[in-house]
């Protein structure tokens, strides 16, 4: 899928914050793109937080897995110190097509995670 992106303001945008606290080590998927059904057929990561809430440094993983199932790391064992909080991505403009899903996982279940998304419908 492409997007004329002077065509942008075509679209119906409607913003939606994912909160995700880990409470265990497995990989969790945090987001599905919308698949068209719902008229809304891609989303734009504008940003990504991270909070280490405990007293113990930990390795962050943040994935987007295409519908072939191909993961696509944006970080890999990213560290984060205890209790920091880090900007991960900001104003990034990464594009989810239809069904692709953001996945995360951590190596220490102290982590809070918040995703700022824009998602797009055609405003025909």
């Amino acid at each position: 899928m492409s997007i004329e992106l002077s065509a942008q303001r075509q679209y119906i945008q409607r913003a939606i914050n994912i909160k995700y606290s880990f409470s265990t080590t497995t990989q969790e998927t945090l987001y599905t793109a919308p698949n068209g059904g719902s008229d809304f057929n891609f989303s734009v990561i504008m940003g990504i937080f991270a909070c280490d809430h405990g007293n113990q440094q930990t390795n962050l993983d943040i994935s987007i897995v295409d519908t072939d199932t191909t993961e696509f790391f944006l970080f890999k064992n990213h560290n984060i110190s205890a209790y920091g909080t880090e900007e991960l991505i900001i104003n990034s403009g990464i594009i989810l097509q239809d069904g692709e899903t953001i996945k995360a996982q951590v190596n220490h279940a102290n982590i809070d995670i918040f995703i700022n998304i824009v998602e797009y419908a055609r405003g025909d």
